[in-house]
């Protein structure tokens, strides 16, 4: 098998014949013009690795067929050597400017044309290994877009329908992942009694790994609240279920609450997660005061025997609950400060009364405060807004 193919353009014969000769015998395929027309008619039946071509020509010269060689998309990547009489650095030059890669004067040895034959033919070599490479490189990351974006149309599949409703509770959500995809995740449930069950969890990392375990914790969560119980006991076994199914090195972030709308209190677990906010009688709009549910706990998955706190407070008819992600609050400025817990109660403050507009509110004001960062991490921002 041969080498390689090598188109020789020479209006002299015996360099043809000389070429022809020693380029065979060291392996290659050899083809011949004596002139530019004739090596482009060539060239239309076979395409030739390397063209090694004379300068000075009749019908067409090399500096002519080099330029329609590298000016064709479908023959630029043909390797150019020039054969020219004119020696020197302004001569290299120049034959260079056309768009040649290489050049070798006349007269010349054939063991040196041998010498730049075989060098170029293993340039030529690592150039098909990298396109190679490279095409094998542009599909995977083709596969993995697709992938991306399936998985990412699945996890958007695992949010509650917008807009929604419980039996006491209206609410929406805003779900801004860093990668497409991310480890965010909420539910809300009713329940048998007339109630509402809720869950926000951040998962560490980001992408596919992070959406997977994204997709368990929501999983646990619904399965815990078909068992019953408090958000105490569905916060153990949710963090069994982690630390079973999960590496050590990953774990989540969580709050869980369960609202009895016949006492209008909210049973609630912190598991290391950011404390939302209950906005008296935000569901109203306008200018409201707001308190932290605050809680301390446990991040879910890092041992089955952590212990967990329930806490209560009030959630009555008429007010709001934001729940969020540290994403929304922890983006560093220039100034190196964030928006933080404070930022955001002051955003809370005074928002529209519809829970749309609300979180399309709290998102703007949180882009305008960090400006010109940007959301760099997972970000979900959830309202709940209680029915009158």
């Amino acid at each position: 098998m041969a080498k390689g193919v090598v188109l020789v353009v020479d209006d002299e014969a015996p360099i043809r014949d000389i070429l022809s000769f020693y380029l065979k015998r060291a392996g290659y395929q050899v083809l011949t013009a004596g002139h530019g027309l004739e090596a482009l008619d060539e060239m239309s039946r076979s395409r030739p690795d390397l063209i090694i071509s004379d300068l000075r020509m009749p019908e067409m010269p090399g500096d002519e067929l080099c330029k329609r060689v590298k000016s064709d998309p479908a023959t630029r990547d043909v390797y150019f050597i020039i054969l020219s009489a004119m020696d020197g650095t302004a001569s290299r030059i120049g034959g260079l400017s056309l768009g040649a890669d290489d050049m070798i004067p006349k007269p010349f040895h054939a063991q040196e044309v041998l010498a730049k034959v075989e060098s170029t033919f293993r340039l030529i070599a690592m150039q098909k290994e990298i396109k190679r490479q490279n095409k094998e490189l542009t599909s995977f990351q083709e596969r993995v877009r697709e992938e991306m974006e399936l998985a990412a149309a699945l996890q958007m599949g695992l949010l509650p329908k917008l807009p929604g409703e419980a039996p006491c509770v209206r609410y929406t959500h805003r779900y801004l992942p860093a990668a497409g995809i991310g480890g965010d995740i909420y539910a809300v449930a009713p329940l048998p009694d007339g109630g509402t069950a809720m869950m926000i969890a951040d998962v560490s990392g980001h992408g596919v790994t992070a959406a997977l375990i994204s997709a368990m914790v929501k999983t646990s969560f619904e399965n815990q609240v078909r068992l019953g119980g408090e958000p105490l006991a569905w916060a153990q076994g949710m963090n069994e279920d982690l630390c079973r199914s999960t590496l050590a090195e990953q774990f989540a972030t969580a709050w869980l609450g369960r609202l009895d709308p016949a006492t209008n209190h909210l049973r609630y677990v912190v598991a290391g997660h950011c404390a939302p906010l209950r906005i008296v009688g935000g569901a109203k709009g306008g200018l409201q005061r707001s308190e932290v549910l605050r809680g301390k706990g446990f991040m879910l998955g890092l041992d089955p025997q952590l212990p967990f706190m329930e806490h209560e407070a009030e959630f009555l008819p008429g007010d709001r609950l934001v729940l969020y992600t540290d994403g929304l609050v922890e983006v560093e400025r220039e100034d190196r400060t964030m928006l933080e817990e404070a930022g955001l109660r002051r955003i809370c403050a005074e928002l529209p009364a519809g829970a749309e507009e609300a979180a399309d509110a709290v998102i703007a004001q949180a882009r305008v405060f960090n400006q010109p960062a940007i959301f760099g991490d997972d970000v979900t921002l959830v309202i709940l807004d209680r029915k009158p």
